[in-house]
Order: structure tokens, then sequence, then C-alpha cells
């Protein structure tokens, strides 16, 4: 390796997504958005923290109206380490990790069988209930193709 080429391996930036936006030219439109992408926000870190709520759905949310209000948290969230490749997977291809499939079935799962065997008998009802939605999720998600 030359000295040049360490020069320039030095010198390369970071690669980052740039999103395309469909921002709204509405300063309230786009008020609402970035005060409900911050409260999903918000909600999809306590998500993380607590096995009964989702992170994805509301860190999907959460860009989703990021992009309609601000490039710059947008910007930060797609390119964010931990949830940047998820999203970007989501708005480029609807695609959701195989992993993140099977661990979200295994997890409605376990929490539809908790409710059967937590529930009194005359509000099994709602287990009911709870196992069909949760069906259907399980259902939508393995229909979305496989993220790399």
């Amino acid at each position: 390796m030359t000295n040049a080429d360490a020069i320039d391996m030095t010198n390369k930036k970071p690669f980052y997504h740039r999103p395309k936006t469909n921002q709204s030219t509405n300063p309230t439109v786009r008020w609402t958005f970035l005060t409900l992408g911050w409260i999903f926000f918000v909600l999809g870190i306590i998500g993380v923290l607590l096995p009964v709520m989702p992170t994805a759905p509301f860190i999907l949310l959460a860009a989703g109206c990021w992009a309609r209000s601000s490039r710059r948290f947008h910007f930060w969230l797609i390119n964010q380490r931990y949830f940047g490749k998820f999203v970007r997977d989501w708005e480029n291809n609807h695609a959701v990790p195989l992993y993140a499939k099977w661990f979200g079935t295994i997890m409605m799962a376990l929490s539809t069988t908790m409710l059967f065997w937590r529930l009194p008998d005359d509000k099994l009802w709602l287990a009911w209930v709870v196992a069909t939605i949760c069906s259907g999720v399980a259902l939508y998600l393995f229909r979305l193709p496989n993220a790399k």
C-alpha cells in the first residue's frame, strides 16, 4: 500500500443513506407530524425496555411522521446505529428480517398463551380476540419479503 492509498483510506466518509422525503408545506401539518414522530419514537424506546410493548411499529411510525415533517430527524433515524437498517429496509422494500418475524411471532404466541392461562373463564373471549389478531399479524409478517 502506498502512502497515497493510506491517506485516501483515512479521508473516506461514512455511508449515509439519503432518503426521499415527502414533506408537507403546511406548518401546522409539519408540526403535528413532528410531534407525533417524537411520541412514536418515545413509545418505541419504551417498547425496547418493556416486553409487552412492540418497538418496530412505533419506530416505523416515527420514521413515517418525520419523513413528512423533518428531514433532519428522518435522516438521523434512518442512519441510526440500532434502528437505521430496519427502517431503511422497510422504506425501500417493505422487508422485515426473518429473525424479527420469528421473534415477533413467538412473543405473540407466548403472550396469547399467558392470556388463556391467566384470564378468568368469563373473559376468555378476550383471549380469543387477541389470538385472532396475533394470527393475522403473524400471517402478514411472513407474507412480507425477508430483509437481506
